[in-house]
């Protein structure tokens, strides 16, 4: 026994100083190898890298890491080379909307990676699980306007799991509600044998809501995508639509429907479109295609799960608003409502945003992304919920564990959490107003420009920090040949390696006509070139060389095709 006892100590031993000897190594290797690497990497102007940039990178990096004999580093060279041609998210990156983390934050995830918390359960991860309800809280009175003591919430790794967990709360809760008064626990008994139900959202919706329906069992047909514009699909509905509203016997419905069409016709967005007018789509789902879905569902006794909008949506950064008449029939007849402010969410720190949210504290969950205008690593989500009474949806307990997070996911890291906890401390709400604004400010600037430069068409209102434009049309010019001007100044510009852009196949599902002067055209999709300003450094004069060259290679894939 007391033999046992010396090899228990001498081990415990050499684990300190092995421990203590691998700090050592690791401290040299970040100050030798990995911090210049990245200073050298960082320092040039273009997004990816050329081939002669990266040779000369890794020229460099096995000059940095020759010093680095140790064993556990022989990786060292290989691993630079290789990451040395990463896209980097700097200011001449126009197509990311996650932008280069804060630095601060990187340091916080980083001591707690080490330390490896798991923020399943408090009994291991007390630190960071303490930072993660403080985050929740902050969010909660700086962003969304819940109150504190009412909601909850948790980190996630990102929008697809944080919508994925509002849906199923939204789901289990009208299924229980709608088999009253006999039990209808869908987590144990499964929704085979439940009325198909379905999710009312727009049509600019993220993926991550048919991944969503997908996983839990709703099927993502039953995703109900509500059209963001009065384009000619939804004109050419118009006859059956007649027929629709003639079967209404319901009159208030009716007239609803009736008044919200004769609205949405005197705006005239798609006309306002054709004849080359900037801004002229403002993207907001129509109220008489919601209108029509909540008839349906009522009348017909479809379970209506969800509504789903946006704070942000993916392709422009539209804000969808929650304060429409739709949307109050939706909370009258106590329909979950989630707002996926998974871009957005940081920017309600900005009071010209906010203004455009003017209910967000009714709605019932919300999902924000760190990772995207908070300026955090990878993963970093949260969602919230304003009552704690959903949390019963979720909770579930293990033989071997207590106080288990009411989450989907299982291990949940705690950087995620630890990163947002030191972004809120180190920028503060001053800091993430200022840093915001400026990104809103600068993307304005470049609207503008790109209106004044005369070649390109704005597509939308600009509320966050993405602009759609497509070129102005000249005489003949088709829909279609402008779609592929698109894609052919993507190419090109991309190419050339000044600035790093992208362009959309689909734009928002809005179709037109591919010959506006014809009356029988055909149809055809919108395409755009997409902008998106994530990093703060980005100022006037690179706006003003971006635009300079969006015009130029414009001009040369117009002379290509001619």
């Amino acid at each position: 026994m007391r033999k046992d006892k010396k090899v228990v100590r001498r081990t415990e031993s050499k684990s300190r100083t092995q421990m203590a000897d691998d700090l050592a190594v690791f401290s040299k290797v970040l100050a030798e190898s990995l911090i210049p690497f990245l200073t050298h990497w960082w320092s040039d102007k273009r997004v990816v890298p050329s081939s002669g940039e990266t040779r000369r990178l890794q020229g460099s990096i096995r000059e940095l890491v020759r010093s680095t004999s140790h064993r556990d580093y022989k990786w060292m060279s290989e691993f630079l080379s290789r990451i040395a041609s990463s896209v980097r998210f700097n200011k001449s990156n126009f197509i990311n909307i996650h932008p280069s983390p804060h630095v601060p934050s990187i340091l916080a995830a980083l001591g707690t990676m080490i330390q490896n918390p798991n923020n399943v359960v408090p009994e291991v991860s007390q630190a960071t699980w303490a930072m993660e309800a403080e985050c929740v809280q902050w969010m909660c009175e700086h962003l969304v306007g819940y109150d504190p003591s009412r909601a909850w919430g948790n980190t996630v790794s990102g929008g697809t799991i944080g919508n994925m967990t509002a849906l199923l709360v939204a789901r289990d809760y009208t299924y229980h509600k709608l088999s009253r008064p006999r039990i209808g626990d869908i987590g144990s008994r499964g929704v085979i044998g439940k009325t198909p139900g379905v999710v009312l959202t727009s049509a600019s919706s993220h993926y991550s809501l048919q991944k969503a329906l997908w996983v839990l069992g709703i099927g993502y047909d039953n995703l109900v995508r509500v059209s963001v514009a009065r384009d000619e699909i939804v004109i050419g509905r118009q006859r059956n639509d007649e027929r629709f509203l003639k079967g209404i016997r319901d009159g208030e419905w009716g007239d609803l429907i009736r008044e919200s069409i004769r609205e949405e016709s005197r705006g005239g967005e798609l006309q306002s479109f054709y004849e080359g007018n900037q801004h002229p789509f403002s993207l907001q789902p129509l109220n008489s295609e919601i209108f029509k879905a909540l008839y349906a569902c009522f009348t017909f006794h479809t379970p209506l799960l969800a509504c789903v909008f946006s704070l942000g949506t993916t392709t422009t950064g539209t804000i969808e608003r929650i304060d429409s008449a739709a949307i109050r029939r939706l909370r009258e007849e106590d329909i979950h409502l989630h707002m996926d402010a998974a871009w957005g969410g940081f920017a309600l720190v900005s009071p010209s945003v906010k203004r455009l949210c003017p209910d967000l504290d009714r709605v019932d969950s919300i999902v924000v992304d760190g990772h995207k205008m908070g300026y955090m690593p990878y993963p970093c989500g949260c969602v919230i919920f304003r009552d704690q009474d959903s949390r019963v949806q979720i909770e579930h307990d293990a033989p071997y564990l207590r106080h288990l997070a009411p989450t989907l996911e299982g291990s949940r890291p705690g950087i995620g959490a630890a990163a947002l906890w030191a972004g809120i401390h180190s920028l503060g709400l001053e800091g993430y107003r200022n840093r915001i604004e400026r990104v809103l400010a600068i993307t304005q600037e470049l609207s503008r420009q790109l209106v004044d430069s005369g070649r390109f068409q704005v597509l939308h209102s600009v509320h966050l920090n993405a602009v759609c434009v497509a070129p102005v049309p000249r005489r003949h010019e088709t829909r279609a040949s402008l779609n592929s001007l698109c894609d052919a100044v993507r190419d090109s510009m991309n190419k050339d390696g000044k600035f790093f852009i992208n362009a959309v196949s689909d734009f928002c599902g809005v179709r037109v006509k591919n010959k506006p002067q014809e009356a029988d055209s055909s149809l055809c999709e919108l395409r755009a070139i997409r902008l998106v300003v994530s990093s703060p450094d980005v100022n006037v004069d690179v706006i003003m060389d971006l635009v300079a060259s969006l015009c130029n290679h414009l001009e040369r894939a117009r002379r290509r095709k001619t």
